[in-house]
Formats: C-alpha cells, sequence, structure tokens
C-alpha cells in the first residue's frame, strides 16, 4: 500500500498545471469560472494500491480515487453521504471494505480543499505541512481525521441548499463565513461524539433514521445558536415573536397549536405546505424554535452570552418563521 506522503505526492503531480493557475488568481480573486476549461477526467485523480482482505487474507490490487473535485464530480456527494466512497471489493472472495486511504476533497467553487485521513497519519505535523505548503493558496484548507468530519459538512450544506427558510434566517452569514463555522464546529464541537456514535448505529441498523436526523437538526439549532420556543411569545428584548409568524404572506394563527408544541411537533403552511418550527425577533433578529423544547418566558432558555448580540442583516428588516 502506497505511503501517505506518496498519495499526496501523486495528488500534486496531477494537478501540477492548474496550480500556477490558481497562484496567479490568488491575489486578486479566487477565480471560479477556470474550472470550465478543464476536462471531465480532471475532476479526479486515482491510485493503484495493494490491500490484504480481512476475510479471506489474500492481497489484492485496487483503484481509489485520492483526490476529487465535488464541483465537477458532484455525484461523488452522494456517494459520500451513502458511505459507498473509496469501497473496494476483493478479487479472490469477492469481499467488500472500505479502503481508508487518504485523499482530497475539493471543492473549487466554495474555494474549499480539505486533506482527509480516515485514520490519523504517522507524522501529522510533517503530513499537514507539506499540505500547507503546497495548498496554502486555497481561500480554505483544512484537515480530517474521521470521515464522520467529511459526512457531516456535506449533510450541512445539502440542508442549507435545500432549505430557503433556513438560508433566511441565518445567523452565521453565507459562503465563506458560514463554511468556516461549520468546519469549526465539525472540529470542535462535543456534539460531534454523539453524531459518530449515531451514525454508526444508524450504520449497523441500531438506531433510525430519524434519530440520526433529529440529532442532526440539533446540530443545526446549535450552529445557528438558537433558542428554545417562550410561550409567552415574547423575545428577550419584549418583542412579540407571534405577530409576524407568516408564511407566503399569511398570518398563521399559534392559538390552536400552543399546547401542542414540542420537539416532535410540526406546523404546516396552509398554502404551499412548508413546514414551520419557530419564528424570528423582528426587532433584534433572535431566532426561536420549539424543536429545543418550550420555556415559559425566554430569559429562562437563554444563556446570558446570547441576550446582547447584534441582529444579523438578513433580519432586520422583519421576522420570519423557521423551516426545520
Amino acid at each position: 500500500m502506497q505511503s501517505v506522503a506518496e498519495i499526496l505526492l501523486g495528488a500534486v503531480l496531477y494537478h501540477k498545471e492548474r496550480e500556477f493557475l490558481k497562484r496567479v488568481f490568488k491575489k486578486v480573486v479566487y477565480n471560479k469560472n477556470h474550472m470550465v476549461t478543464l476536462p471531465t477526467s480532471q475532476a479526479e485523480s486515482f491510485s493503484i494500491e495493494s490491500f490484504r482482505c480481512g476475510n479471506c487474507d489474500q492481497d489484492f490490487q485496487a483503484r481509489v480515487i485520492t483526490w476529487v473535485d465535488v464541483s465537477r464530480a458532484p455525484q461523488v456527494r452522494k456517494t459520500l453521504l451513502r458511505w459507498e466512497f473509496n469501497n473496494i471489493q476483493c478479487t479472490n472472495c469477492g469481499c467488500r471494505h472500505f479502503s481508508g486511504t487518504p485523499f482530497f476533497y475539493e471543492d473549487f467553487e466554495e474555494g474549499l480543499l480539505v486533506a482527509v485521513f480516515p485514520r490519523i497519519p504517522d507524522e501529522r505535523g510533517t503530513v499537514e505541512a507539506t499540505i500547507r505548503e503546497k495548498y496554502g493558496y486555497y481561500p480554505v484548507l483544512e484537515y480530517f481525521y474521521d470521515m464522520t468530519q467529511i459526512w457531516t459538512l456535506l449533510y450541512l450544506q445539502e440542508h442549507y441548499r435545500a432549505n430557503k427558510n433556513l438560508r433566511a434566517l441565518s445567523r452565521i452569514g453565507k459562503g465563506e463565513e458560514r463554511l468556516t463555522l461549520i468546519l469549526r464546529f465539525l472540529k470542535e464541537d462535543p456534539l460531534m461524539i454523539d453524531i459518530r456514535e449515531k451514525l454508526t448505529e444508524t450504520f449497523f441498523g441500531d438506531a433510525t433514521e430519524d434519530d440520526l436526523v433529529d440529532l442532526l437538526s440539533k446540530a443545526i439549532y446549535k450552529l445557528e445558536q438558537m433558542l428554545p420556543w417562550p410561550l409567552d411569545r415574547r423575545c428577550l428584548c419584549g418583542a412579540d415573536l407571534s405577530k409576524e409568524f407568516k408564511c407566503c404572506g399569511q398570518q398563521i394563527d399559534l392559538d390552536e397549536h400552543e399546547a401542542r408544541l414540542s420537539p416532535l411537533y410540526i406546523i404546516y403552511c396552509p398554502l404551499c405546505e412548508e413546514s414551520l418550527a419557530g419564528a424570528s425577533c423582528e426587532a433584534c433578529g433572535r431566532v426561536y424554535t420549539w424543536k429545543l423544547g418550550t420555556v415559559e418566558t425566554a430569559a429562562a432558555g437563554a444563556p446570558d452570552c446570547r441576550r446582547n448580540q447584534e441582529a444579523p442583516r438578513e433580519l432586520q428588516d422583519g421576522s420570519r418563521s423557521l423551516c426545520p
């Protein structure tokens, strides 16, 4: 099997002709349009490696991906989310395995490069320094040492892309600003331990996908610094949260739902059938959701550090309802 250094060297040589162009554009703007001039084959690079089958104890060779740009090969996102990326098959007994091969995950459109190591390599500091020297021109360069991190990154990115209400409510900005906060969460937040365990349980059938989705929803609420829903419908700043609880321009009456508000309860817009689970304050921009439970008053559910946060620009012009 190739060493980490050999795999990295192969990726460097494969992308040598692209490196100059990216370095030139670094000082002006990260050129998102350059990729359209490259052939599709350059969206991925491969390596032939030797493996030993854990089932029949025989050696075999297989091709694995060592570099992929998902802006050119978007199907790889689904492959990663299905845990099918870099799976290999023994040529002797047919048993399938995860290769465990380190690879580069690039999203040229986002200006992101992640060096993904399914296992922590020897001389980690030296490996990181080598990557930083070769690819430090990327706007965002990161290192993952757990496949759960890359899986969760893809899940969160897809969730934000698909949920326009969440994007409108978001307190963590957009583009590189949002990406930076998500990456910090993936590397530092203790909730990632629970997500890793729940992913494993789901994979082996010991937990349902609904259990996993509930946990991932908590991750989003934590990222966005959302607060439990106050039953008096008053924000910490005193504003009425129900005043602008609308969808499709129509106000939704909360009175008939109040007794049932809970983490499992969802209100649907009668016109577009969009699911709603909270609201933002029109005055200060704080976001509340009963997906985090309910409290008698906002003061009972909010840490002091959140009380003086400035509302993001997107929220200062009015309140919006929250889609889970």
